[in-house]
């Protein structure tokens, strides 16, 4: 397989390489980016042969249809997708091109699901939204669900687990993933509400119970998942997606959604700082002030303790043969490495599955609508660390509770 890799030179782009060379089946990477010299630079650090690097502005239509002519999939990573989702997938299905992307931004990946029937007539794979969250999340939902008749509640989380990341990236890397992190926390969220599509409010508290569990507060974040799961199953009468931080984290992202809501910030300047708080050891939006109460809130989790959820996980609460179920399902460990790896090796394992037949549907689609599960987890099981189940399902935990 030829495969393409868009964005190749980022912070996301360099681990999709990373996975990409895993996959035996590549003949052929071309690590395309706008940043031509960094494509060069992947390609160079890659010590593949495999690899070319190419110099392209996805902008440039007919640029980047002469790259993914040469192309049997792309891989995208290129953000934000509300500027270039479209753009990119356009050009792999005129290319006859499978597609494969990250994208976790909730009004984009309902624009890239119109184009479903066109890649059906077209015989090609389009997966929106193959990352972690989303991703790992809906399939982790899928179990969750499972043998249930109908969903009351179906809530997908992501957070730290409770334990450090050990992601060396430099601020400016990351800025732009955290620009639309910030972007889904200061104004409305998609959410599902008595079978149907609302607009919520973000940073909401949400308690969380998992069976056998204590209970731990969580918040709402703008995600596709609340989007796309109600779409195949239409019997989710309430969802939401919520992250779980440690309390210094949730300080500075308190801080920065007070600062772009009450206008002083506008939301590219917050990401900036946020960013700089979180990887470059420097204030963040509130100032000094601002990280002082983060500082007081780590220290505050030193001594009193913080229960954490797992780092990915789906709770669903519904019935089943008439009384009420509630189902956990949750990624016994972690991928190393921090948002990169975490993000991108899903993505590659499922066009992995595209190559080798174990994704048989054509057209655009959401993880949860064509990938299975315990297909997906077998494969995932080698790249996750800390207390793994070694069974033929894949390294799932599932609690149940009646």
């Amino acid at each position: 397989m030829r495969l393409a890799v868009l964005g190749g030179a980022g912070h996301m782009g360099r681990s999709a390489v990373a996975a990409a060379l895993e996959l035996p089946f590549v003949e052929h990477l071309v690590i395309a980016d706008r940043d031509g010299q960094g494509a060069h630079q992947v390609a160079a650090s890659s010590g593949s042969d495999r690899t070319r690097p190419a110099q392209v502005d996805v902008t440039d239509r007919r640029q980047l249809s002469g790259l993914l002519t040469e192309c049997d999939a792309v891989i995208s990573t290129v953000g934000p997708f509300y500027r270039f989702g479209t753009t990119i997938l356009e050009a792999a299905l005129a290319s006859r091109c499978h597609y494969v992307d990250i994208c976790d931004d909730p009004g984009p990946t309902l624009q890239l699901l119109e184009y479903d029937e066109t890649a059906r007539k077209a015989g090609l794979t389009a997966i929106v939204g193959a990352g972690a969250s989303p991703g790992i999340s809906n399939l982790l939902a899928i179990r969750a669900m499972e043998d249930l008749t109908a969903i009351d509640t179906l809530i997908t989380g992501w957070g730290t687990g409770g334990r450090q990341d050990n992601d060396q990236s430099h601020p400016d890397s990351v800025t732009a993933a955290i620009e639309h992190w910030v972007e889904q926390l200061t104004g409305p969220i998609p959410i599902q509400n008595n079978g149907r599509q609302e607009q919520g409010r973000p940073l909401q508290p949400v308690t969380v119970r998992l069976p056998g569990h204590r209970p731990v507060t969580a918040y709402t974040v703008g995600h596709p998942e609340p989007v796309t799961l109600p779409r195949y199953f239409p019997s989710i009468r309430r969802s939401v997606n919520v992250m779980d931080m440690p309390l210094a984290v949730m300080a500075l992202i308190e801080a920065t959604a007070e600062a772009v809501n009450s206008g002083r910030l506008t939301v590219p300047e917050a990401a900036r700082s946020l960013a700089g708080a979180l990887y470059g050891g420097k204030a963040g939006p509130a100032g000094v002030k601002g990280a002082a109460r983060a500082l007081a809130a780590a220290a505050r989790e030193r001594i009193t303790g913080k229960q954490y959820l797992p780092q990915l996980f789906a709770l669903a609460v519904g019935r089943k043969e008439g009384r009420t179920e509630t189902r956990a399902a949750y990624l016994d460990g972690t991928i190393p490495g921090g948002m990169g790896p975490l993000t991108c090796i899903p993505a590659a394992i499922m066009l992995s599955m595209v190559a080798d037949g174990e994704i048989q549907r054509h057209g655009v689609f959401a993880p949860e609508a064509g990938v299975d599960p315990d297909r997906f987890f077998t494969r995932l099981s080698r790249h996750v660390k800390h207390g793994v189940i070694s069974d033929e399902r894949g390294p799932v935990r599932v609690l149940i509770e009646s």
